[in-house]
């Protein structure tokens, strides 16, 4: 009920600041900003039929953001939002569009609408795809549960994976039988918090090749390859670092794997473009997918800045490290982006009220 009544109250308080015209005087009023939109697909079939709703948006959504942000907003990469923000150059609000994973999407559909409406975007990297044609598992994940139903789906986990995991499965079990369950997020945070990931992996492969997957194809069909992330890089876009297997840094098995997936992802990166990636985006970006050596890793790795998945504006003090992003998918809404971006919930959080999250 609590969450009910912020959700309605948000969503009140940003119509009321689009409607009225009211986000230009709180535009004025507040301090210098940078608001990071983050996405992952521009919506087609072809490309990315495979993936879930949350992780696209259509090309129409897209450029309609980007238009209506772009005439009251300067429009910037991650990395030269930050250093203007730093700087004081350009307006008091910036947005910058990035966009996680690396599919290939973002050149075949989206660079085309950037180059039209003479805007840039960062693309953060999983190397992993672009130097080995290999998938991580969630995208396996993806494609099995578009092949079988959830109780097949999770029937058939439960009898190839280790004896010794079979018990975990009994939370997701128990969530099926209550109101308003969804399989695809109970099943996959299970997967990603309490399986053990050596065994889940393991599993997810094996199902996947006994319903006749290809994981080659499905890298081919989703990711990048080089030689389009160099297409990307000319068109005006920034190459930014999203490891190399997309792995919860926090949960890295020790100092050398959280190595590798930092700054050994940026020596893939230096070595495949010639040029060192200067923006870090954390797997997932949750508080809790990342901790201290994570961000110390990306430090040492020579990255200046790195995302998360937090909503909320940056102002030129915040921890470059740390830096917040709103997520968007074809269900994004333009007054509550335009209620971010112009410091209208930063406004409330000075009354200490947060309706941002």
């Amino acid at each position: 009920m609590k969450h009910l009544l912020k959700t309605r109250l948000r969503d009140l308080y940003a119509r009321t600041l689009f409607h009225t015209g009211l986000h230009a005087v709180v535009d004025r009023l507040m301090p210098r900003r940078l608001t990071i939109l983050a996405g992952h697909c521009v919506a087609g079939p072809g490309s990315n039929g495979v993936l879930p709703p949350d992780m696209k948006i259509s090309s129409g959504r897209l450029e309609e953001i980007l238009t209506w942000l772009g005439r009251r907003y300067d429009l910037h990469t991650a990395s030269s939002g930050w250093r203007a923000l730093r700087a004081g150059e350009g307006r008091r609000g910036l947005v910058a569009l990035t966009m996680d994973d690396g599919y290939r999407d973002n050149a075949t559909a989206m660079l085309p609408l950037l180059r039209r409406l003479g805007a840039p975007a960062t693309v953060f990297l999983e190397t992993r795809p672009l130097d080995e044609r290999r998938v991580n598992w969630t995208h396996k994940y993806f494609w099995i549960a578009g092949k079988l139903e959830p109780e097949p789906f999770l029937d058939r986990y439960r009898r190839t994976c280790a004896k010794k995991q079979r018990q975990g499965l009994l939370k997701v079990l128990e969530a099926m039988v209550r109101p308003g369950f969804k399989f695809d997020y109970h099943f996959k945070r299970y997967l990603k918090y309490d399986a053990d990931p050596e065994d889940r992996d393991r599993t997810i492969d094996a199902l996947f090749a006994e319903l006749g997957g290809d994981e080659r194809a499905l890298c081919d069909e989703l990711y990048l390859d080089w030689d389009e992330a160099r297409e990307l890089r000319d068109g005006g876009c920034e190459l930014g670092c999203h490891t190399r297997g997309h792995v919860i840094l926090s949960r890295a098995a020790d100092d050398e794997a959280l190595r590798a997936e930092t700054a050994g992802a940026a020596e893939d990166m230096r070595a495949a473009l010639g040029a060192r990636a200067g923006a870090f985006a954390y797997p997932f970006g949750r508080r809790w997918d990342f901790d201290d050596a994570s961000v110390e890793a990306v430090r040492a790795a020579g990255f200046d800045l790195a995302v998360t998945t937090h909503a909320g504006t940056n102002g030129p003090g915040d921890d470059p490290f740390r830096l917040k992003r709103l997520m968007i998918d074809d269900g994004a809404q333009l007054h509550l982006l335009v209620a971010e971006a112009c410091g209208g919930f930063d406004l409330l959080r000075l009354f200490g009220v947060d309706l941002s999250e």
